[in-house]
């Protein structure tokens, strides 16, 4: 691939791409994507295919800025750095260190900033503050041990200049953020195996990584990722996860709660009858608070359907479930947690009984976690966007966190690592809601046509009816 890369200098260099590397120049110049995700490969040319980019970005946006943002520091000295120094340094760049910027004869600069924000420091104090992004292009590297955050900042940037575009590169892991960033905007991201660079990879290196860890392999080497090993509700799949889903009130909804010591863990959960499933459509996973304080963010979102005009806008809820521990008594009041929350609002509850179960089929964790996992299977229990997104960097727990890395101990027990409460919760509203003496009916299909208004009406109010007659 033949590119003029500089106007102040001529400079007509054969460049032998690969198609990785000739994929993402071409996106960038040519397509209106406004984001541009790769996962790809070890040693597939990721790294200089950002240099590529950078380098033919600045060639048409003289005197313009651009952002390079990556983990650490230590890597860019290492990995990021020397690629730039080997492909710009000969043609005129200059590398300021102490303002961390490439300079191009051109006048084009790139900000280099890695992006590190301690946790106890708010998300507005962070490495790309006071920035501002000229010509309208910035890339992240090193996606997959950065979270979306860094995505939203970097887009923060880009105030001036032509539409904005992010390009995004990361390795293959399993529940890429940066990929699903650029789908829900509607771009297609790019993917490829380590064999799209073989040109540059030795055979030696192919058969090296082939004593890998067979799951390894096919992720760092193949580009399929799978999900974590020993992963508990391994069914759970990113077609879980469901776009654009809006609650309507017709809708029954039911509120679970798994009472930790002081870290209670909230799932509202909504049937939609055309999806046949319920939505986990809001959690709640607080860490320090008492029950009254519980019960006040509860009502902030759901509350009973009897109550609703008087808070308006929320979820109505028509069900309302935990786990044994919640009727046991509180040291504090000595009355049970259900009790407490089950007062009205203006006593510190949320107007609503609760169930629980006590039989010990139910309760046993692996016939509940059983029957969890065939309900996931069968697509029988899905996620919004906006619950899971919102999980990947909430402080605490979270229903997306908790599913990653509910694992198995290797003695057929799960392991227990402060995350699971949410799954824990989900169990108990299945326990106590879903249970089934018989068999679960066989894996549902999609449905060929949309019910009509007044079927789905049907639809809800049996459900509704079926639970309150629990």
């Amino acid at each position: 691939m033949r590119m003029t890369m500089a106007q102040t200098k001529k400079i007509d260099i054969e460049l032998k791409l690969n198609p990785l590397q000739i994929d993402l120049v071409d996106r960038l110049i040519y397509s209106d994507d406004a984001f541009i995700a790769v996962r790809a490969g070890w040693g597939s040319g990721k790294t200089s295919a950002l240099v590529f980019a950078l380098w033919t970005w600045s060639s048409i946006h003289p005197n313009k800025s651009s952002l390079l943002v990556t983990d650490t520091a230590p890597r860019y000295r290492s990995v990021l750095g020397p690629e730039l120094e080997k492909w710009l340094a000969p043609y005129g760049w200059i590398y300021h260190q102490q303002d961390g910027k490439w300079v191009a004869p051109n006048g084009h600069v790139v900000w280099c900033r890695s992006y590190f924000r301690p946790g106890t420091r708010d998300a507005t104090h962070n490495p790309l503050e006071g920035l501002n992004i000229t010509s309208g292009l910035a890339l992240i590297d090193e996606c997959q041990t950065l979270s979306e955050e860094v995505a939203q900042k970097t887009l923060g940037r880009l105030r001036s200049g032509p539409s904005p575009k992010l390009i995004m590169v990361g390795l293959p892991v399993w529940d890429a953020w940066w990929v699903s960033f650029a789908e829900k905007a509607g771009c297609t991201p790019i993917f490829y195996a380590s064999h799209v660079n073989k040109a540059n990879l030795s055979e030696a290196w192919f058969d090296a990584v082939k004593n890998l860890p067979e799951s390894e392999r096919l992720a760092m080497v193949e580009n399929q990722p799978r999900p974590p090993q020993g992963v508990i509700y391994s069914e759970w799949t990113l077609s879980h996860v469901v776009s654009n889903w809006k609650y309507d009130q017709s809708m029954s909804s039911r509120l679970v709660i798994d009472f930790g010591f002081r870290k209670p863990s909230v799932l509202i959960l909504t049937h939609d009858p055309i999806l046949e499933a319920d939505i986990i459509c809001a959690e709640i996973n607080p860490q320090e608070i008492t029950l009254s304080e519980l019960a006040k963010e509860i009502l902030k979102i759901a509350c009973p359907r009897d109550m609703a005009k008087r808070y308006p806008n929320r979820i109505l809820l028509d069900g309302a479930s935990g786990d044994k521990a919640g009727s046991a008594r509180s040291d504090r009041t000595a009355q049970s947690a259900f009790h407490e929350l089950s007062k009205p609002a203006d006593q510190g509850g949320i107007g609503m009984p609760f169930r629980w179960c006590t039989d010990p089929i139910r309760t046993d964790i692996l016939n509940g976690i059983q029957r969890v996992k065939r309900l996931i299977h069968q697509r029988r229990i899905l996620c919004t966007s906006e619950v899971w997104e919102r999980g990947a960097n909430a402080i605490g727990n979270s229903f997306r966190k908790a599913i990653l890395s509910y694992a198995w101990d290797g003695k057929e027990t799960p392991k227990k690592d402060g995350r699971e409460d949410p799954l824990d919760a989900l169990r108990y509203d299945v326990i106590n809601w879903l249970w089934r003496d018989s068999e679960i009916i066989a894996d549902k299909l999609f449905p060929t046509t949309s019910p009509t208004v007044k079927s789905k009406l049907n639809m809800v109010q049996s459900h509704i009816r079926a639970m309150r007659s629990h």
